[in-house]
């Protein structure tokens, strides 16, 4: 069995691929799996680090540009096919798999003109522009949610996998032992808010006002992300600590970062954060209870929609961004670390649209569609 994985230019569609070429490993240790993004992409780094070769193909971004930048990404694309196709006809793949960004748009053409099977995965409830064209010249499009499958031009080929999520989140660990990791209480409600590795303004100020009105016994993993984590800190009158241990006002625990999210998920009684597609997996995955803030500054405002496929479904509560965000936020919050009831509802309807094995079904899907070759 031989895979090309390829996607890139942020997070979002990098580690479902890693993830994607970590489970094929492991279903098949014989397989052989080579990674193909831009050199100029954040996958070019993360990738040799996750141990699979990788291999760069030029292209750039299209949709939003203007004029003279989309003519030179349209150029750059066109000759990042004959990369592609190079690297196809050295590699020789049974399958190829694209999970979005503009990396992906070349290597999919190439698998089309070459006869390779191939397939591409939606991370968002809506999909975006590269992916939505590639559906059209994919044998089978694998989607995060019911929700998504209407977006789709061909919805025969379709199929509502979940997004492949990072298997360390499923480390499972005691929720006293997860709370202890981190010096908070083992006992009490507990709130993880995730700022976002760069931060978001909202979810920082409504982290502020719960802190303050928190009630006694209850405690908070305050990830405020790197940009707000001094003014974080400040607000809740404690000096910065250094790195990204963090520092402890009472019973919040303030960070800019966290490592270990299967720790953090699993100290957590309800869960307050954007709504990435990948967030939204981990947390519908492991059935909490969740806050969702979407971005407004989001291209082709897919938080919106991923945010409500989960309202819908009733597994979350969503805030949307306005002047009284941040005390919506708090309000809503604080009242359902009140209201166990209603809590657990949010977990059982979680828990019910989550996908846990999706990274194996992908896999499985893949190995199928290589066998149709042969």
């Amino acid at each position: 069995m031989r895979l090309i994985v390829t996607g890139g230019g942020t997070g979002g569609h990098i580690y479902p691929a890693v993830a994607v070429a970590k489970e094929m490993s492991v279903l098949l240790p014989r397989a052989s799996v080579l990674y193909v993004g831009t050199e100029s992409g954040m996958e070019s780094k993360l990738v040799p680090k996750e141990g699979f070769p990788f291999r760069p193909v030029r292209s750039s971004g299209v949709m939003g540009k203007s004029v003279g930048l989309a003519a030179k990404g349209l150029a750059r694309a066109f000759m990042g096919v004959f990369d592609a196709m190079a690297i196809l006809r050295e590699f020789r793949p049974d399958v190829v798999l694209g999970t979005g960004g503009y990396a992906s748009g070349p290597v999919m053409a190439a698998s089309f003109m070459l006869g390779v099977p191939r397939a591409i995965q939606e991370q968002n409830a809506v999909p975006g522009k590269t992916n939505l064209w590639l559906s059209r010249i994919a044998d089978m499009t694998f989607a995060a949610w019911d929700y998504s499958v209407r977006f789709f031009p061909v919805p025969s080929r379709v199929v509502v996998t979940g997004n492949p999520v990072r298997t360390a989140v499923f480390e499972e660990a005691p929720k006293e032992e997860c709370r202890r990791s981190f010096g908070m209480p083992e006992e009490g409600p507990a709130i993880l808010l995730l700022g976002g590795s760069r931060g978001a303004r909202t979810l920082v100020e409504a982290g502020l006002e719960i802190a303050r009105k928190m009630p006694g016994g209850s405690s908070m993993l305050f990830v405020t992300g790197a940009e707000y984590y001094a003014e974080a800190c400040r607000g809740l009158g404690v000096p910065p600590g250094e790195g990204i241990d963090g520092v402890r006002a009472g019973n919040i625990i303030l960070k800019p970062y966290v490592y270990d999210m299967a720790k953090a998920y699993g100290a957590a009684d309800l869960v307050i954060g954007r709504a990435g597609g990948m967030t939204l997996a981990e947390i519908t995955a492991l059935g909490i209870p969740a806050v969702i803030v979407p971005s407004p500054n989001v291209a082709g405002n897919h938080q919106e929609y991923n945010a409500r496929a989960l309202e819908e479904e009733g597994a979350a509560v969503v805030v949307r961004e306005g002047p009284n965000a941040v005390s919506d936020v708090a309000e809503v919050a604080l009242g359902l670390l009140g209201d166990p009831e209603r809590l657990k509802n949010l977990s059982r309807e979680s828990g019910r649209i989550g996908k846990r094995e999706a990274t194996r079904v992908i896999c499985r899907h893949l190995i199928e569609l290589a066998r149709r070759r042969k």
